[in-house]
C-alpha cells in the first residue's frame, strides 16, 4: 500500500464524494489548504487528537475504496496504454510523412 501525501490527495480527489461532508471538509483543509491539525482543531473547536483520529479513520476508508474499486490503478494503466497509442500513432504518422515527402520530391 502506497502511503504518501500526494497519493492521499489523489485518493481524496477520486473518492471524496463518498465521504461525509464533515470528513471531506477536514481532509480538504488538511491536504488542500495545508492547515495543521492544530489549526483544524481550532476551527472546529475540538481536540487535536479528535482531528488526528478522524483523518486516520477517513484515510483508512479511502484506501479501502481504492483497494475495492481500483480506480486510481485502472486510470494509471489506461493512461499508460494511451501514451503507447500516441507514440505508435506518431511513429506511423512519421512513416507516412516520409513517404509523402519522397513522393513529392
Amino acid at each position: 500500500m502506497q502511503r504518501n501525501r500526494e497519493y492521499e490527495c489523489l485518493l481524496l480527489d477520486y473518492y471524496g464524494d463518498l465521504l461525509t461532508r464533515h470528513q471531506r471538509d477536514i481532509l480538504d483543509e488538511y491536504f488542500n489548504e495545508d492547515l495543521s491539525m492544530n489549526e483544524i482543531a481550532e476551527n472546529y473547536q475540538v481536540s487535536k487528537s479528535a482531528i488526528q483520529d478522524l483523518i486516520k479513520r477517513t484515510l483508512k476508508q479511502l484506501y479501502g475504496y481504492e483497494e475495492a474499486l481500483q480506480m486510481i490503478d485502472i486510470d494509471r494503466k489506461l493512461n499508460g496504454i494511451m501514451k503507447e497509442m500516441v507514440q505508435e500513432n506518431n511513429e506511423l504518422l512519421n512513416k507516412y510523412v516520409e513517404k509523402i515527402e519522397k513522393t513529392i520530391r
